[in-house]
């Protein structure tokens, strides 16, 4: 099934407005606050075969945060062939807060995510990514994801990860079934100039901003590991 949803922020007179809040497929998108709104499946899934597209725009002035009801939980395909997809697409020159609940990518299943930000100078951007790799005593799905960050057209961050069977960084006995990350952009004052390494988390500084990664076997302690 093909998923589309778009949504477009704009600042008017000192206030955001979204003229376009619209969606189709598996998913709805619902108005929840002045500057907010919620993703709501309206069908089990992604199965295999399945692709989503969200596109956000966000205006000079305006802000915008995108939320999710519930996490995702991808499913395998029927004859496990295709794997399912989802792809977001934002344009920012004002805030964006992408802040979605997890995907839970289930037995044999195969999920591949994609998040491409395009800022221009002044823009911030918060995103984050919680993935869980099989549900409750069941053998973890793959799930593949990348992210890329462009500011004036330019590449700051481009990043894919690769988790669960048969991926080539997947190698028992490091073979996290749970992953999250943030990147942060926009906020040249708080940013961090150097690494920082924990248990199982890494925080990279970015021009204006930094990425955080985490990993480990469960996901609620993995996504405390990462800062919002």
């Amino acid at each position: 099934m093909r998923t589309l949803v778009e949504v477009v922020a704009r600042c008017v007179g000192g206030r955001t407005v979204l003229p376009v809040v619209r969606a189709s497929g598996q998913l709805a998108v619902r108005r929840t606050g002045p500057t907010t709104v919620h993703l709501v499946a309206t069908a089990f899934g992604p199965l295999g075969g399945d692709d989503a597209e969200i596109r956000l725009v966000v205006e000079e002035g305006a802000t915008l945060a995108v939320r999710s009801v519930a996490a995702a939980v991808a499913l395998p395909a029927r004859d496990e062939g295709a794997p399912s997809s989802s792809r977001v697409h934002a344009t920012v020159a004002g805030v964006l807060d992408l802040r979605p609940e997890p995907t839970v990518v289930a037995a044999r299943a195969c999920h591949v995510a994609g998040l491409r930000a395009e800022l221009t100078d002044g823009a911030v951007l918060t995103a984050t990514e919680q993935v869980l790799l099989g549900r409750s005593s069941e053998e973890p799905g793959r799930w593949t994801g990348t992210t890329r960050v462009e500011v004036d057209g330019v590449p700051l961050l481009h990043t894919t990860v690769d988790l669960g069977p048969g991926s080539r960084s997947w190698l028992p006995p490091v073979a996290p079934r749970a992953y999250a990350s943030t990147v942060h952009l926009g906020d040249e004052a708080g940013s961090p100039r150097d690494v920082a390494v924990g248990a199982d988390v890494v925080r990279l500084p970015l021009p204006g901003g930094w990425v955080t990664t985490a990993w480990g076997s469960e996901l609620h302690r993995v996504a405390a590991a990462v800062p919002a």
